[in-house]
């Protein structure tokens, strides 16, 4: 039922995992308390509280990592790998990491 408020937004992703309390509101809507395959909406604030972690897996197959107190929205989202659309993510809050992974030159 809760769904169901949200039929005219897009849906972009999953949460693939958490840990701790995670939310997602858009504007003019009601706050909603995240749990792992809860759906991710065009125009959702995705938001950590400090301590908990989150990873979205978009429908790109991309994943997207959150660490505790950070907010994450996603304003602009085109799943086509053919698009040359421009996808669009604001990192609202919080501390950003360098990737741990190595280049390969």
């Amino acid at each position: 039922m809760e769904q169901q408020q949200y039929v005219d937004a897009a849906q972009v992703g999953a949460v693939l995992s958490k840990r701790g309390k995670v939310t997602a509101n858009r504007r003019n809507e009601n706050m909603r308390i995240l749990k792992r395959g809860d759906p991710i909406f065009m125009g959702d604030v995705v938001s950590t509280v400090r301590g908990a972690n989150l990873q979205l897996r978009m429908q790109d197959n991309n994943i997207i990592m959150l660490r505790g107190g950070s907010s994450f929205r996603v304003d602009q989202y085109q799943p086509d790998a053919q698009s040359v659309e421009v996808k669009r993510f604001d990192y609202a809050c919080g501390v950003l990491r360098p990737s741990r992974r190595r280049l390969v030159s």
